[in-house]
């Protein structure tokens, strides 16, 4: 019986219904919102608990920027986040295939996993 209370608990949790994702889908585009002012990033989209970010050029501080959007993403939503950069022309990129420039997970107000090493 407490396996099944947890695993329902869980399921609330973490997979969340279409109404309660969208809330989630617009406090993550506002929290975001700031990177469509850096010159190099043409647009941005969210997907449930994932930002993809269309990249024109790689500025300097590209890595910090990745870091920044994952750890504000993160507290905002209190989820975790996945912030995928691919090039401005990937319009129509599906999360998690290849090629994507770098990956970025943030949970929990801290960054578990990057590959944004340029």
């Amino acid at each position: 019986m407490k396996r099944l209370i947890l695993m329902f608990t869980f399921l609330a949790l973490y997979w969340p219904v279409s109404g309660h994702a969208s809330v989630l889908e617009k406090e993550l585009q506002e929290s975001v919102k700031y990177l469509e002012s850096i010159p190099e990033v043409q647009w941005v989209k969210v997907e449930r608990n994932s930002v993809i970010v269309g990249w024109k050029g790689l500025p300097p501080q590209f890595n910090i920027i990745n870091t920044e959007a994952a750890l504000t993403a993160t507290r905002a939503i209190r989820r975790p986040v996945f912030i995928w950069s691919v090039r401005h022309t990937q319009k129509n990129w599906i999360i998690g295939t290849r090629p994507y420039l770098c990956k970025t997970v943030a949970a929990s107000g801290m960054v578990k996993e990057t590959t944004c090493n340029f």
